[in-house]
C-alpha cells in the first residue's frame, strides 16, 4: 500500500497539492470575510444568459468537475515534477487574482426556484444550499477545469482519447455553470483568461522555481539529518 501511495503521490508533489487545495479554500472564504469595496454585488447577465434554459441534468457535469480536478492534479503532478511546480505557482497567482475580483467587483446571480423531486433537482438544490450566489467573476469552476485541460496538453505524451475526454468534460463543465444558473457566460471567459494569465506569469516570474528550491532544501536537510 505504501509503495502504491509513493508511486502516485511521490513526496515532491504532496505539499504542492496541499498548497493548491488551501489556495482554493482561501479564495472561497477570504472574500466573505472582507468588506467589498462596491456598495452591493451586481449581476453580469446578458440577453444570451437570459435566453439559456435552466437544465438540472447538467448538475452531473458540475459535480464531475471535482473528480476531474482531483484526478488530474494527482495524475499529472505525480508524474511530472516541473509541471507540478509550475501548476502550484499558477494556482497561487490565479487565486490571488480571483480574490481581488471578488473583493473589488462582487457579483451575484438570481437563481431560479428548483421544482421537482428528481435526483438532478435535488443535486442543484444541494449546491444552492452549500454555495451562496456570490463571487461569480471569474468562475473558479471553469478556471480549474481549464487548468486540467492545460495540464493534459502540457504533460506529453498522452493518448488522444485522454486529451479528447479532458476537452469534452471541460466544455461540459463550462456549460453546466450557466445551465444550472450558477454563473453568467462572461464568468466562463473570465475563468479561462485568469488561468491563462496565471500560467503566463508563473514562468517569467520564476515563482514556480521556489517550489523546486524548497524541495531541494528539504532533501538536503533529510540527507544531513
Amino acid at each position: 500500500m505504501r509503495a502504491l501511495y509513493n508511486k502516485y503521490l511521490p513526496p515532491y508533489c504532496r505539499w504542492p497539492l496541499l498548497t493548491i487545495l488551501v489556495c482554493n479554500m482561501l479564495a472561497y472564504f477570504i472574500p466573505g470575510k472582507l468588506v467589498p469595496l462596491a456598495t452591493e454585488p451586481f449581476g453580469l447577465a446578458t440577453a444570451w444568459d437570459t435566453a439559456l434554459p435552466f437544465c438540472s441534468f447538467f448538475i452531473l457535469f458540475y459535480v464531475l468537475a471535482y473528480v476531474q480536478w482531483f484526478g488530474s492534479y494527482i495524475y499529472h503532478c505525480g508524474r511530472n515534477r516541473e509541471l507540478c511546480y509550475r501548476m502550484v505557482a499558477a494556482s497561487v497567482i490565479a487565486k490571488a487574482i480571483c480574490v481581488l475580483f471578488f473583493v473589488l467587483m462582487p457579483t451575484t446571480i438570481q437563481r431560479p426556484e428548483v421544482t421537482g423531486g428528481g435526483v438532478f433537482e435535488w443535486g442543484v438544490w444541494f449546491i444552492y444550499r452549500m454555495d451562496t450566489p456570490v463571487n461569480l467573476f471569474p468562475s473558479i469552476h471553469c478556471l480549474e477545469s481549464w487548468m486540467c485541460l492545460r495540464m493534459a496538453l502540457r504533460d506529453r505524451p498522452q493518448p488522444r482519447w485522454y486529451i479528447a475526454a479532458q476537452l469534452i468534460l471541460t466544455l461540459l463543465v463550462f456549460a453546466s455553470t450557466v445551465l444550472i444558473k450558477q454563473h453568467f457566460l462572461v464568468d466562463i471567459a473570465g475563468g479561462v483568461a485568469v488561468a491563462e494569465l496565471a500560467l503566463l506569469l508563473s514562468g517569467p516570474t520564476g515563482l514556480w522555481r521556489i517550489g523546486e528550491r524548497l524541495a531541494h532544501r528539504r532533501k538536503e536537510r533529510r540527507a544531513h539529518g
